[in-house]
Formats: structure tokens, sequence, C-alpha cells
């Protein structure tokens, strides 16, 4: 296998996209259909990792559809990723994050404790924040000289 050439090539591609003379002869309306930010948040507790976007995606989901396994489907976790994960934010925060029902003929269900609720509402509010300040402040950027 030729390793040089196809690092070669992703050098090239690497080093054309970050030709900043040309792009900055462009236009801002060509920038503006080009160029888009993107960043990624979490929220730490005591400085460890408490829960991103896809945790925020599954528990919404479970407390949409009252089970573990759906919300898992919603975000494509298998049942044991989602019981770890739960596990995890749990041993994190130091108290539960759901109230589940085992299952049986009745079928289980889960909910999402007080806390757990409150987390997901700051989460979804400062994420929705997050996202229309960036844009401000991206389209800010695109039109300073």
């Amino acid at each position: 296998m030729d390793t040089g050439a196809s690092s070669t090539c992703i050098r090239r591609a690497y080093c054309s996209a970050l030709d900043m003379p040309a792009s900055l002869g462009r236009s801002a309306s060509e920038l503006n259909r080009h160029l888009a930010p993107r960043h990624k948040i979490w929220l730490n507790w005591d400085g460890v990792f408490l829960m991103g976007p896809n945790y925020l995606r599954f528990l919404a989901a479970v407390d949409e559809t009252g089970t573990i396994r759906e919300g898992g489907q919603a975000v494509g976790w298998s049942y044991r990723t989602c019981l770890n994960r739960i596990r995890r934010m749990e041993q994190v925060l130091g108290r539960p994050v759901l109230l589940t029902k085992r299952g049986g003929s009745t079928g289980g269900s889960a909910r999402l404790t007080p806390e757990a609720r409150r987390l997901v509402r700051i989460f979804k509010q400062w994420h929705r924040d997050m996202e229309r300040l960036s844009k401000r402040a991206f389209r800010s950027a695109l039109q300073n000289p």
C-alpha cells in the first residue's frame, strides 16, 4: 500500500483549503454560502463531563417515550450503552437521573427525576442561545474587513 501518494493528496487538499489569500478576495455573500460556524458544547459537573447534545436528545426521548430502550433508539444507542451513560451521569451527580419501573407483563417505564428534567431544560435553553448568539457573532465577523 502506497501511503505516500495518498498523504500527499490529503496534504494538498488541506493546504488548498487554507489558501487564505484566495478566500480573502471573495465577496461576503460567497463566504456566507460556504462558511458556517460549528461548535461542540457540553456540561461539566465539578470539572467532570456530565452531558452533551446526545445525552440531551436521549433524556428528552426517554421523557417523551417513557422507556430507556426507545430513548436509546432515538440517538442510536444500544440498551447497554444507555444504562452505562445513565450510571455515569448518576455517578457524577451523586443522585438518580431516572425513576424506573421494571418490565414484566405490563412493561417497564422510565421518567426523568425533577433534577434531570431541570438539567434538560437548562441545557436546551443554553444550546438554543449558543446557536443564536454564535450565528449573530459569525455574521458580524464576516462583515468586518
